[in-house]
């Protein structure tokens, strides 16, 4: 499964007028995982997604956590957040479906309906 390929994905409600999707991948299957990632995302009018925060477990330093990436926080701030109880690409979905109107606030606040001006979440 390639990196922008979902095993599924959905709409979630619009904000401001956009539409936000959570998409779930996992390699190599869902009923199987080694490796996952969930994301919350909005496309732009060329078909660019645009992550506003994903929960995933790839390696960083050396270590595989499932962490969080709030690239809704603003460009100065640290942006993965290791400190959380999620086992699962199911959890993360949850935890992302919980929390997406809060996430997509702080995003719009932060960067509007643009990329981050680092790049790092498309």
């Amino acid at each position: 499964m390639g990196p922008s390929e979902f095993a599924y994905q959905y709409s979630t409600d619009k904000r401001r007028g956009v539409q936000y999707n959570i998409g779930v991948r996992a390699d190599p299957s869902l009923n199987d995982v080694e490796s996952f990632a969930t994301i919350l995302f909005f496309q732009l009018g060329d078909g660019t997604r645009v992550q506003v925060a994903k929960v995933d477990d790839s390696p960083h330093e050396g270590e595989q956590d499932i962490h969080v990436d709030r690239y809704y926080r603003a460009p100065d701030a640290e942006v993965k957040d290791f400190d959380v109880d999620i086992e699962d690409p199911f959890e993360a979905e949850r935890y992302l479906k919980q929390n997406w109107k809060q996430f997509v606030d702080r995003y719009y606040e932060s960067h509007g309906l643009e990329p981050r001006e680092d790049g790092v979440n498309i």
